[in-house]
């Protein structure tokens, strides 16, 4: 091991880590689907940015549990983590100094 590299700690509790990690996919995805009904309700960027952001969650949790070591990701997940948050961010400050 490289001087580098940090020791991956085992799961302590493998059977809760993943239900967490289901349970969290499945609660982001339906919260997905509640802001795009608004979405298409009253066609707001906001409500939009917020249904990508959840999709985004759900989707990179999702994608974890397929994986040897679910509750450990790669660093494209956090980049992905981080563009949906940036969209929401943008969406809000384009909501804000839009009426302005």
């Amino acid at each position: 091991m490289t001087p580098y590299q940090i020791p991956l700690a085992p799961m302590a509790h493998p059977r809760i880590d993943i239900f967490l990690l289901g349970y969290i996919a499945a609660v982001s995805s339906f919260t997905a689907l509640f802001f795009l009904r608004s979405w298409k309700q009253t066609r707001d960027f906001l409500f939009l940015a917020f249904a990508v952001f959840f999709v985004v969650q759900g989707a990179t949790r999702a994608f974890g549990l397929a994986t040897s070591r679910p509750n450990l990701a790669g660093g494209w997940v956090y980049l992905l983590r981080l563009l949906g948050v940036v969209l929401v961010v943008i969406a809000i400050l384009r909501k804000n100094f839009s009426a302005a």
